[in-house]
C-alpha cells in the first residue's frame, strides 16, 4: 500500500470522464449516514507533473458535493499502479479536450451503470485494443 494522506479535491485531475450513478448513490448513503470515513481511500498519482485521480471518482464526487475540501487518498507512483500506464496517461492528457479537468467537471457526466459500461469501460477497452502491444499487455 502506498502513502495515505489527504489531498485537496479540486487539485486532483479526474482520470475518468464519467461517474457511475449506482456507485455514487452508495457513497452518498455513506455520507448521509455519517460513515464516509469507513470508505477506502481513493488512489492518486502524478502524471505530467499534476495529481491524477486514478480510482475513486464516485467517492471523490460525493465528498466534493458534500462540501469537503480534502479527501483521504493513497498515493502510488504511476509505475506501481495496476493497469495500463499508457491508458492512464492518455486519459489524463485527453481529459481537458473533453471538458474534464477536476471532479467538478463530472457533475453533468453521472450516468447509469449500463451507460457507464458502454461509454467508459467500452472506451478504455477499445483504446487498449488499438494501442497495447502483446508485450505491453494490460495488467491482470
Amino acid at each position: 500500500m502506498g502513502d495515505v494522506r489527504f489531498f485537496t479535491i479540486l487539485e486532483l485531475r479526474a482520470n475518468n470522464w464519467y461517474v457511475n450513478q449506482a456507485k455514487l448513490d452508495r457513497v452518498r448513503e455513506a455520507w448521509s449516514a455519517g460513515t464516509q470515513d469507513t470508505l477506502p481511500p481513493v488512489l492518486v498519482t502524478h502524471i505530467d507533473g499534476e495529481l491524477s485521480l486514478i480510482d475513486g471518482h464516485a467517492r471523490t464526487f460525493a465528498a466534493y458535493e458534500a462540501g469537503a475540501i480534502e479527501i483521504r487518498a493513497e498515493y502510488e507512483s504511476l509505475e506501481d499502479i495496476e493497469g495500463s500506464t499508457a491508458l492512464y496517461e492518455h486519459i489524463h492528457r485527453e481529459g481537458p479536450a473533453r471538458g474534464v479537468r477536476s471532479i467538478a467537471d463530472l457533475a453533468d457526466r453521472i450516468v447509469d451503470p449500463d451507460d457507464h459500461r458502454r461509454l467508459w469501460i467500452g472506451y478504455c477497452e477499445d483504446w487498449l485494443a488499438r494501442h497495447e502491444t502483446p508485450e505491453d499487455g494490460p495488467s491482470e
